[in-house]
């Protein structure tokens, strides 16, 4: 058996906890609930979506050539097919025009993507957004509305700094559409003096890990006709799959830091640092990690580790929640004032923990909840919506 699938059933037999705890209180005290982590478990088959194109997919042959594919499925007959071309690629970096009925422009990468730093000083302004899980159109109007991107979702937030929380896959069926968009805004946004922050989640992880449990109807239908698997368009050799792997899972931006699940107090008593975070995570990623399952779940994916830790929210069998006495012994160790996180969900961005803590995973594509992200502006903290108002969080 391979050693992330027996990695990946240990390690859900051990959160299995937090899933139990869910079913039983919907909605906890704190006003985190969780009823949107649903595995399809209709027949594909049955499935058949309005026509559309998913891509494109680079897949890197060697170091001279890119095959770039689109996977194309019309609603009659329910079909599936692929138009693909080869590239040849004579420098690190090339712009590359879309094919037929894409009018947009892709930046590859030859070589492995730098890694950008994790800690970041006197920063104006910063927009945080929750988990997107695939919804494209909504994470556009947040953005557009927001004056973060222009009509034509180009950057136009300045200098200022756009944190994505993580879980940008998994539930919704435009997953692909917000990778690109982002990837472009990140280069856009180094450009202009900003910064675009996407961290890793753990759905990231679980897809870069060969765990496609939570994918969209819409890409085990598709993934099934062409006999792949889902992750393997964001293999290590893929554009994507490359870029994915050089994000960070955590970043500090003035006293303020951001990250998925959380910082539990285990990270302390490990004595481990940002960095040290960012790298081990990365390099669990790649294909030429040789650490064994015991010595993952050891390092990296413990219980209280930075994706999956809910302890600001709730407890399980491996922990409690968080005291007053254990965050501030987190806050202290890392020298910050506030932890923002996504992951658990919330109905409204909101402060816990006498404002320590700020929960931002507001849920997309849902009538009954307002999409929402975080302005951070002039040690102000605001809710910002879809039509561009916003209110202050007291």
């Amino acid at each position: 058996m391979n050693i992330y699938v027996r990695f990946y059933i240990f390690l859900f037999s051990i959160i299995g906890a937090t899933a139990t705890l869910y079913a039983q209180n919907e909605k906890l005290n704190s006003g985190a609930f969780s009823k949107y982590d649903k595995v399809f478990r209709g027949n594909i088959n049955d499935i058949n979506l309005p026509d559309y194109t998913d891509g494109p997919h680079f897949l890197w042959i060697d170091s001279r050539f890119v095959k770039l594919q689109y996977i194309d499925h019309k609603q009659k007959g329910n079909t599936i097919a692929i138009r693909e071309k080869k590239i040849k690629i004579k420098s690190d970096s090339i712009l590359v025009k879309g094919l037929k009925g894409d009018s947009n422009r892709y930046w590859l990468r030859k070589n492995n993507y730098p890694v950008q730093k994790a800690e970041f000083k006197e920063v104006k302004k910063i927009i945080a957004i929750g988990d997107v899980h695939g919804e494209y159109d909504t994470m556009v109007k947040l953005l557009k509305n927001n004056a973060v991107i222009d009509e034509d979702l180009n950057w136009s937030w300045g200098d200022g700094h756009l944190v994505f929380i993580g879980d940008i896959f998994d539930r919704g069926d435009k997953v692909t559409e917000c990778l690109y968009l982002i990837k472009k805004l990140q280069r856009q946004a180094k450009e202009n003096k900003g910064r675009l922050h996407l961290l890793l989640g753990n759905h990231e992880v679980m897809v870069l890990m060969d765990d496609s449990r939570y994918v969209a109807p819409k890409y085990k239908q598709m993934c099934k006709k062409l006999m792949i698997n889902y992750p393997r368009f964001f293999n290590s050799d893929t554009e994507l799959g490359k870029w994915l792997r050089s994000l960070n899972s955590v970043v500090k931006i003035n006293d303020l830091l951001f990250v998925h699940g959380g910082l539990s107090p285990d990270l302390v008593k490990r004595n481990l640092s940002l960095e040290k975070i960012n790298k081990d995570i990365r390099e669990s990623l790649n294909s030429t990690n040789e650490k064994t399952r015991e010595e993952l779940l050891k390092t990296i994916y413990f219980p209280e580790n930075p994706l999956w830790y809910r302890g600001y929210l709730m407890k399980t069998r491996n922990y409690s929640i968080i005291s007053n006495q254990e965050l501030n012994t987190v806050l202290s160790y890392f020298k910050i004032n506030k932890i923002f996180i996504g992951h658990t969900e919330v109905e409204s961005i909101r402060f816990l923990h006498d404002n320590r803590i700020g929960a931002i995973n507001v849920p997309m594509g849902y009538k009954d909840i307002k999409p929402q992200v975080l302005l951070v502006e002039n040690s102000r903290f605001y809710r910002c919506f879809t039509d561009g108002s916003k209110e202050l969080i007291q």
